[in-house]
């Protein structure tokens, strides 16, 4: 098995040398404790060599590999290139991606966050005024850990990849996010908040959540 990139970090917290995938740069993470070295890290690495190929299996493959790239829920084609005009572009027929192969990640991916950066603020306005709540700040960002976040200051967060996932889906996020404007918790009025402006109400709430869970990795890893 080829090894995938090593990405080192120290933690005064950690109290153990810990790995995990970082599946946008499709890298192994390795945190080590105070004290611990490198060389201690390489030795827990090839011990967990089971783990780590099983991993690696179970990685979505790129989109650029898949031949697809999922916009709002489709399966977008990405078309050959044929003509080098500089362009990306949204056909009926797929997505044409007007540069050299060896660039079609970054210009798939920057398609993407253009077309987030154009939907997700005049849906969110949408939504905001729905159920009556003032943000104080809406941006879009790349985030690995979350979804979508809430300051208590009002500023609201959600990821730009969410663009791949169907549009129920990130308008719960949305809903969810706007939610901790009124309830800053997770407590049964916010939940019973979430489930009167969610799309489809309570069950199409918990259809998001399980779709999140089992398709996250593909929205992290895909571009």
């Amino acid at each position: 098995m080829l090894l995938p990139p090593v990405l080192w970090r120290m933690s005064s917290r950690a109290r153990r040398i810990i790995l995990r995938l970082d599946l946008r740069r499709r890298a192994i993470v390795i945190t080590l404790p105070a004290g611990a070295t490198r060389q201690q890290g390489l030795r827990f690495l090839q011990s967990q060599s089971q783990w780590l190929a099983q991993a690696m299996a179970d990685l979505p493959p790129p989109a650029v590999d898949q031949g697809q790239i999922w916009l709002e829920g489709q399966a977008i084609p990405i078309l050959p290139t044929i003509i080098l005009d500089g362009r990306t572009r949204l056909t009926d027929k797929g997505l044409h991606v007007g540069h050299p192969p060896e660039e079609h990640a970054r210009h798939l991916l920057s398609f993407l966050k253009r077309r987030a950066e154009s939907l997700f603020p005049p849906l969110f306005r949408q939504q905001s005024l729905r159920m009556e709540a003032s943000p104080a700040k809406f941006s879009l960002r790349d985030v690995k850990s979350r979804w979508g976040s809430c300051t208590r200051q009002g500023r609201i967060m959600l990821s730009w990849r969410l663009i791949m996932a169907p549009p129920d889906i990130y308008t719960y996020v949305m809903v969810h996010e706007l939610a901790h404007l009124r309830h800053f918790n997770h407590g049964p009025a916010f939940w019973a908040l979430v489930d009167q402006y969610a799309p489809g109400g309570q069950p199409g709430r918990k259809k998001a959540e399980k779709w999140l869970s089992q398709n996250g990795a593909h929205l992290l890893a895909m571009i």
